[in-house]
C-alpha cells in the first residue's frame, strides 16, 4: 500500500481527474522516492493523505494501480490509477511513527491507516 503524502490540492485534483499519479523524475536527490514509485505493481492500493497538527490525518482518495509499468512522459513518471474512493476521511487514532512524512511517496506501515483505507474502498 503506497501513501502519497503532502500533495497540494491542485496536484491532487489533477491526479483524481486524469486517473494517474506521477512523480518528477528530474529531481536526482529524490532517487529513493522515484524508486519507491517505480516499485508499484498492478493492483497495489494507492491513497492520498495529508496531516497537520491542526487538522490531523485526512485521507482524500484511494485507488488501485492499473499497471506495473510506469510511463515516462516528459520529466514525469506516471502510473494509471482507478480511483475507487474520493472524499475526506479523518483518522483520529493512528500510529504515524513509521511514516516517512518528508517523502511524497512511501509504503504505508500503519496498520490502523491501512485498515481504514481498505474499509473505505470496500464501502464499509
Amino acid at each position: 500500500m503506497l501513501a502519497i503524502f503532502g500533495v497540494d490540492a491542485l496536484n491532487a485534483e489533477t491526479f483524481l481527474n486524469h486517473g494517474f499519479v506521477c512523480v518528477d523524475k528530474s529531481i536526482e536527490q529524490e532517487l529513493l522516492v522515484v524508486n519507491t514509485f517505480r516499485s508499484i505493481k498492478a493492483e497495489d492500493i494507492i491513497f492520498i493523505k495529508d496531516f497537520t497538527p491542526q487538522t490531523g490525518l485526512r485521507v482524500k482518495a484511494a485507488g488501485i494501480a492499473l499497471s506495473s509499468y510506469p510511463a515516462e512522459i516528459d520529466s514525469e513518471v506516471r502510473i494509471p490509477v482507478k480511483w475507487v474512493w474520493r472524499g475526506v476521511k479523518f483518522i483520529d487514532e493512528f500510529n504515524e511513527k513509521y511514516s516517512r512524512c518528508g517523502d511524497p511517496f512511501y509504503k504505508e506501515r500503519s496498520i490502523t491507516v491501512r485498515r481504514e483505507i481498505i474499509d473505505l474502498m470496500s464501502g464499509k
